[in-house]
């Protein structure tokens, strides 16, 4: 074997361990980009999920204060219909007198327990007709009752509310969720409250 024959054997066996480190190298890189890009991929993934948590609990925050507000609204709204539903019931009551009045004032007066009344309110149009039940000196009139009477006893320590007003003021809470009731459904069927009459 010759110089130059030892010469390029020694340059191909030099080339040979130079490729292998490079091929070597570049293995070890590929390796370290794939480790790299799925560490990064991982931390992608855990921040992704940290920010879909995050935004899930806004939501529900956003989401439960709008309900809280929603139903603020709406009890303002039913506390309003209610004010209003029994301001026109009020208005009302005079009506009750246009059918079957004396009727209905002697079952009210008989509806009073038995005893020494001190004084009897009435509606100034009842006035004659208290006197039928009771004696004429102690009914006395209030323009603030509608229908029915108020019974008092000696010095006021009894009073027996029996006016159309008292008796809607017992009644409303029964009376309203029907009402209500009634104005959901009819809300529900339209969009808006439909008008009658």
């Amino acid at each position: 074997m010759g110089l130059q024959e030892l010469i390029s054997t020694l340059k191909k066996n030099e080339q040979k361990q130079i490729d292998d480190i490079w091929q070597a190298a570049k293995s070890e890189a590929e390796a370290l980009r794939k480790q790299v890009e799925e560490a990064v991929a991982d931390i992608t993934k855990k921040q992704a999920e940290q920010l879909a948590a995050a935004c899930r609990k806004s939501m529900r925050s956003i989401f439960s204060e709008t309900d809280i507000k929603t139903r603020e609204r709406k009890l303002l709204a039913y506390q309003a219909l209610d004010q209003a539903l029994q301001n026109a019931a009020v208005k009302l009551l005079p009506d009750l007198r246009e059918e079957n009045y004396e009727k209905v004032f002697a079952i009210l007066a008989a509806e009073l327990p038995e005893r020494q009344w001190e004084k009897i309110l009435v509606n100034a149009d009842d006035a004659e007709l208290g006197r039928r039940f009771f004696s004429a000196n102690i009914i006395s009139t209030d323009p603030g009752i509608s229908g029915g009477l108020q019974a008092v006893s000696a010095n006021g320590r009894i009073i027996v509310d029996n006016t159309f007003e008292k008796r809607l003021e017992r009644k409303w809470p029964h009376i309203l969720p029907a009402l209500i009731a009634e104005f959901e459904k009819r809300y529900e069927k339209t969009g808006s409250p439909e008008k009658t009459g």
